[in-house]
């Protein structure tokens, strides 16, 4: 715990994102104004005038309960690690714009996707996915390329990361609706015209 009294604010998430929109990613502004009381919020508290050895912030769950105004009401769950002047228990309030987080209970969001290194690395969206059989407890089956990968590109492992498919679903949310339907596996292409992932012909 850190000594003296350590303020803090909590982060514009909604600014954040919009200053680093493939770093910085939060849900969006619908489940982020559908909270009800009992649900969980992840919150960016800002720490103000850090110290050289503090980190910038902590990142922590509060959970709803109930509205004031716009605004929710809060109690926060975990126990900060540098913030002295709130902890756990203690009543926040915020509103949907610094939501930067909200649990949800979906077991692939852990499991891991393979994604094309120069999707990642040049925030190009993946115009083809595919499902095959996972290798393994930890993998979705899951596959995002950009489209163009030579043979030697794909076969390279330095070519291809381990992800987690929450990431990727943060990074291009376009890629929620098809894996949401758990479909059979096979392949997809992105469809400008319609925005959507599409079959793609065997």
């Amino acid at each position: 715990m850190a000594e003296g009294n350590v303020d803090y604010r909590i982060a514009d998430g909604e600014a954040r994102h919009a200053a680093a929109p493939r770093s910085f990613f939060i849900p969006s502004r619908v489940e982020r104004e559908s909270l009800r009381p009992g649900d969980p919020a992840k919150l960016l508290f800002e720490i103000v005038d850090p110290r050289a050895d503090m980190p910038g912030g902590e990142r922590m769950w509060v959970e709803v309960s109930g509205r004031d105004g716009d605004a929710y009401l809060g109690v926060l769950t975990n126990v900060p690690s540098a913030i002295t002047t709130i902890g756990r228990g203690d009543e926040v309030r915020f509103g949907p714009e610094h939501v930067i987080a909200t649990a949800e209970d979906w077991p692939l969001l852990e499991k891991k996707v393979l994604v094309s290194r120069r999707s990642h690395e040049h925030d190009l969206r993946p115009e083809w996915v595919y499902r095959e059989s996972p290798d393994d407890d930890t993998d979705s089956g899951w596959r995002a390329l950009v489209g163009d990968e030579s043979d030697d590109e794909v076969n390279d492992p330095d070519n291809i990361l381990r992800q987690l498919v929450g990431f990727l679903l943060e990074r291009w949310p376009e890629l929620r609706p098809l894996f949401r339907t758990d479909p059979e596996d096979g392949s997809w292409s992105w469809d400008e015209d319609s925005g959507h992932y599409l079959s793609a012909p065997e």
